[in-house]
């Protein structure tokens, strides 16, 4: 390979003089080595990889040669090195060590990229299990000169290795390898190879057969260090010399002792129940993670429990339960049980065997692990070696990639969002005053995966964002935790002063930006690039924060001992200088503004600072907040919060007006002369962005791959990623992704387990329940629930929530409330008092119809339609909801064959529905066909409360939709005490509806949900008052007896709703206490508070003047 300063610019060959110093290569090495991490990370990632190194390492001349030296022994995974680099480094902080990490895990796999993405313990582990390419270099050249390969030539290094260093290990092999290059050119190689096993293997005739194949006589120097060399393979040391003479070394060769032992893979091999390959296979994979060392102590430590000596014939059983117990596929009762009565097990043997199952499934160089029994069984139960099906936590893993993947795909709807939003931030940067606002800072407010990180993440192309993801540790969102999170939500026990505490971060914060953008080669570049190579510094993908991070905790660790009077001096003057340190925009045509904005600080997950709470149980928000609100005006400085508002919820000690309030603006805080809010930012139209053209056959209709797209884009993507990966069941995990947004939490929970919000969130995904304006409820909805922020008022005071269609959430919620009855009846019973309450508006019988429809929807066999998802026949549809053969009900129509032609042809296709407050046509019909979507009229409509498409479909399902086969089932609801008043029945109908377009026959569905069979006897429907509306085809259910496919519990739970009525109080009383009949003093009460809302009764004596009044 040709010498590095031949073929590189100065800026090359300036890394590689650089290169040279901490790591202690050959000339040969450096080179070769220096030219690979060249090729894999390029010149600016080696820059920043030996300024880190630099900083991390600080060399000087009392301690370069120890530094240097464990630094080595570090990086290419030596057992202890990491403990003793740490030590001499006097490394304690969290944020240095996992730098230390990161430089020597890139040192080891360099890529471009700054961060590996990997946990510290992820690195950890491949540094120390993964042998380096100086390793797999020499242990290749180990099996040539000692002719052994496979496990025998893993064990056989890997001994060396540990017991002498890879130092010790590369002089021998060098050494070895010129000695038998004396060979004579007649003798071959694997004879001599041959004899020098023989010898060093303490064979009988090995020395005197290689003396005379090496030609070596006596007194040749030669013959002391092949001595000496057989002497290290056998009894391997770091020591330098052994300290023993040649006739020792030759009698300690000759020991039968050392030379009888089994071999660890023996030893393995007799422990375990393996073929040949696998034997092979897991044998490695132990040693190169454990060690033979940690791998022998395994074995004794299993030896000494099983007593396998004991069990004759019987052990290979014992051995097949051991191995079904470490692989997941059996409890630890099965291995009990077969040990019982020969081994006496206590219970430090149990715990003993669990640690080396665990230690078998997951080998580590640290020993037995340290976790306690339960979460190592869990371990092994839970992550099988030989998986066959997709378990929870594999699904997981592989979901964080598949939303990687989703999170970094282009941003959609970039002109309608970015320009927008980046045109608000500036304009609020300019207004920002202490007298007019109380604190420079608004939100983004909008439901999970609706965009707002990456908005955020697209606003950083066009300014200095610091960017703080502040979301909780083991997450799997994107983007991930930032490194600084810890310093920005400190853990309570801590008791910190946080109004100092922030003071002195966000002056850190500023500081070190200001230190990034003022250096001199940094300042003559474009705008542009500056904000890159910020991007690549502190953003938090892949883990690349973590330079960023420790700069400031260093920072913080300076500031920490000066005087506690000038820190609000020196946050504000960190402000200015920073503001001095940023040029401004690259808009040439544009003018300057005072205080146009450079720095935008962006706190991701904001919720979590209302969650925590300091002294007082005062939210971490407050003190925030406080100390924004004292950096000065016109310093370009804004920040932005996600997922929070500053007055919903917000925890205010005391108001204004002396009174306990929920406000932010209205309390107290202790800062802003101004009284102002900034607006939040939540009209981001991330919605429907990917829709799909309109399907051409019925079997295309219903492919869950393009009804995902509907909505949130995230699921589309989801869905075809997952499905490009061959996951088995995409649709299934689309929808388990959507439920864990929609709930969450990840677990399935039981109808018990369910909370309000959960059940708010299930009901407004399939019937678009909303919530009073004043409920606090909206706010759990729209922050942990999926649900779309749709107002907040000018005070934020409140805010109002709303679940618009979404195909995603709507199929994981019915896949849900359909597992079991009694989740849809804890639902309903929460639905009903909450309408008793007010918390839910509008009428309690059209909502509960909508929920006895798409009950019957999922009682109803679907279609085989090859794939999962839901669409039904009428002709079963309507069995479902009335138990008898539909052939056989006698519907209304004037035209028996229009009743024909929708039982042979009709077919349905929801699973939710939509608000509208139009008219449809024939062909906004057709479009809620497309999205799975029936819809309801507005509350108290005459004609029609609800709505769904029915396409009369011919036989094969390839066949084209077309726009002439579509018509509707129209949906009326009477929910009252009185009879039904059929005369209105000319309103049910497709021209009172004003629905255009439609030529065929059509449905219309009555529910009289208190009504009585009774009242339809000899009853007829009058006919539309539009002549030419002549084909109606229509059938009732008097009574929720009558729809058959409810149960007994269902009937019950939607009694309640449907005589639901925030009026009668009595009613509100009875909710609160479902099984117990009110007494009648609270019947009494009730009436002489509310005298005149009923009639008083004959009894009452305050009311003679009714005896004689007519009926």
């Amino acid at each position: 390979m040709p010498p590095v300063r031949s073929i590189y610019s100065r800026e090359v060959m300036q890394e590689s003089e650089r290169f040279a110093k901490p790591h202690l290569h050959t000339k040969d090495e450096h080179v070769e080595f220096f030219n690979q991490m060249l090729e894999a990370a390029g010149v600016e990632r080696l820059q920043e990889y030996h300024d880190d190194l630099d900083n991390v390492l600080e060399l000087n001349e009392t301690n370069q040669e120890t530094v240097l030296s464990r630094w080595r022994e570090f990086y290419l995974g030596e057992e202890g090195s990491f403990s003793k680099l740490k030590e001499v480094l006097n490394l304690t902080e969290e944020d240095e060590i996992k730098q230390l990490v990161e430089l020597a895990h890139f040192k080891r796999f360099p890529t471009e990229e700054y961060s590996s993405g990997m946990s510290q313990k992820e690195m950890l582990t491949r540094i120390q299990t993964i042998y380096s390419q100086e390793v797999v270099q020499e242990r290749e050249r180990f099996g040539e000169l000692h002719s052994c390969e496979g496990a025998i030539l893993v064990e056989s290094f890997s001994v060396i290795l540990e017991a002498a260093g890879f130092k010790k290990l590369r002089q021998y092999l060098q050494k070895l390898e010129n000695i038998l290059n004396l060979k004579s050119s007649d003798t071959k190689q694997e004879d001599l190879i041959a004899s020098w096993r023989k010898f060093y293997q303490g064979g009988k005739d090995g020395f005197a057969q290689l003396k005379k194949m090496l030609n070596l006589t006596h007194g040749d120097d030669k013959i002391k260090e092949l001595i000496e060399l057989a002497h290290f393979n056998r009894f391997p040391t770091k020591e330098d010399s052994s300290g023993m003479s040649e006739e020792e070394m030759l009698n300690a060769l000759a020991t039968i002792e050392s030379r009888n032992q089994p071999t660890e893979l023996e030893r393995f091999e007799k422990l375990h129940v393996y073929d040949a390959d696998s034997l092979v296979e897991q044998f490695t994979v132990i040693v190169e993670a454990a060690g033979v060392k940690r791998l022998r102590e395994y074995h004794n430590d299993l030896e000494g429990i099983l007593k396998l000596e004991s069990f004759g014939d019987k052990a290979f059983s014992v051995l097949l339960r051991w191995q079904k117990f470490y692989q997941g596929e059996e409890a630890l009762a099965g291995l009990d049980m077969i040990l019982q009565g020969t081994v006496e097990l206590n219970a430090g043997d149990i715990k003993k065997l669990i640690q080396l199952a665990h230690f078998e499934r997951f080998p580590t160089k640290e020993g037995l692990s340290g976790m306690s029994e339960t979460t190592m069984l869990r371990a092994l139960e839970t992550v099988p070696r030989a998986q066959t099906n997709t378990d929870p936590f594999q699904r997981i893993e592989w979901f964080e990639d598949i939303s990687r993947e989703c999170f970094d795909e282009p941003y959609m709807g970039y002109d309608l969002i970015v320009p927008r939003t980046l045109r608000i931030l500036r304009d609020f940067a300019t207004q920002w005053r202490t007298t007019e606002h109380k604190v420079p800072c608004t939100s983004i407010v909008g439901p999970t995966l609706s965009g707002k990180s990456r908005l955020i993440v697209e606003l950083t192309e066009h300014v200095c964002v610091v960017y703080v993801c502040i979301r909780p540790r083991g997450s799997t969102d994107q983007p991930p935790r930032s490194q600084i999170a810890d310093l920005m939500l400190p853990a309570t026990a801590l008791k910190l002063d946080m109004d100092n505490h922030y003071t002195c971060l966000l002056t850190a914060i500023f500081r070190v930006v200001t230190s990034f953008f003022s250096r001199p080669h940094r300042q003559t570049k474009p705008l542009a690039e500056q904000l890159e190579a910020w991007n690549r510094y502190s953003l938090p993908f892949n883990n690349d924060d973590v330079r960023f991070s420790l700069a400031v905790r260093k920072m913080m660790k300076k500031l920490a001992p000066q005087s506690t009077w000038s820190r609000n001096d020196r946050l504000c003057e960190a402000a200015r200088a920073m503001n001095r340190s940023i040029q401004g925009r690259d808009d040439e045509e544009e003018v300057a503004e005072e205080g146009q904005l450079k720095v935008l600080l962006a706190i991701d997950e904001a919720h979590h600072l209302i969650d925590h709470k300091g002294a007082g149980n005062i939210p971490y928000l407050h003190p925030l907040c406080r100390v924004l609100s004292k950096i000065p005006s016109s310093q370009g400085f804004f920040s932005v919060f996600t997922n929070t508002i500053f007055q919903v919820e917000d925890c205010d000690p005391v108001s204004d007006d002396g009174r306990v309030g929920s406000g932010f603006g209205r309390g107290e805080w202790g800062f802003g002369q101004g009284h102002k809010l900034f607006a939040p930012i939540y009209p981001i139209p991330t919605l429907n962005l990917s829709i799909p053209p309109p399907p051409t056959s019925w079997h295309e209709l219903v492919e869950p791959g393009r009804l995902f797209n509907y909505g949130c884009p995230f699921y589309g993507s989801f869905f075809q990623l997952a499905t490009e990966m061959g996951k088995p069941s995409p649709f299934e995990d689309t929808l388990w992704m959507a439920q864990t947004k929609l709930l969450d939490q990840q677990r399935f929970p039981s109808a018990d387990d369910l909370t309000s919000q959960q059940i708010f969130a299930l009901l407004g995904s399939m019937i678009e329940t909303r919530l009073a304006t004043g409920s606090s409820l909206n706010f759990d909805l729209v922050w942990k629930h999926a649900a779309h922020c749709m107002f907040v008022d000018p005070d934020q005071e409140y805010i109002i929530s709303s679940y618009p269609p979404q195909f995603a959430y709507a199929s994981a919620a019915n896949r849900l409330l359909a597992y079991h009855d009694a989740h849809w009846i804890k639902c309903i019973n929460v639905l009903a008092h909450a309408v008793q309450t007010g918390l839910v508006p509008g009428d309690a019988g059209e909502i509960a119809t909508r929920c006895i429809l798409i009950y019957a929807m999922q009682q109803t066999n679907s279609l085989s339609s090859g794939n999962s998802s839901h669409s039904v026949r009428l002709e079963d549809f309507l069995k479902t909801l009335t138990g008898k053969n539909p052939e056989k009900i006698q519907f209304g129509t004037t035209d028996p064959e229009d009743k024909e032609r929708l039982l042979a042809e009709g077919r349905i296709f929801f699973n939710h529905f939509a608000r509208i407050g139009y008219a449809p046509s024939a062909e906004d019909l057709m479009r809620y066909l497309y999205q799975g979507l029936a819809v309801q009229f507005q509350p108290g409509e005459e004609g029609l409360s609800d709505l769904f498409t029915l396409y009369l479909a011919p036989e094969s399902e390839s066949h084209e939709l077309d726009l002439k086969n579509i018509t509707f089932c129209g949906v009326q609801t009477r929910n009252h005490d009185r009879p039904i008043q059929w005369q209105e029945s000319s309103d049910w109908s497709k021209s009172s509806a004003d629905i255009k377009r439609v030529d065929n026959p059509y449905l219309i569905l009555l529910f009289g949900l208190r009504a009585k069979p009774s009242e339809g006897v000899g009853k007829k429907w009058l006919k539309p008052y539009d002549e030419e509306d002549t084909r109606r085809v229509h059938y009732q259910f008097l009574g929720l007896d009558q729809i058959a496919c409810l149960s007994r519990g269902m009937i019950t739970a939607l009694t309640k709703l449907i005589n639901a009525d925030p009026e009668d109080l009595l009613k509100l009383h009875q909710s609160s206490k479902p099984n117990v009949p009110l007494d009648e003093h609270t019947i009494q009460w009730a009436k002489n508070v509310h005298r005149h809302c009923d009639r008083m009764d004959e009894s009452d004596p305050d009311d003679e003047s009714d005896d004689d009044a007519p009926e």
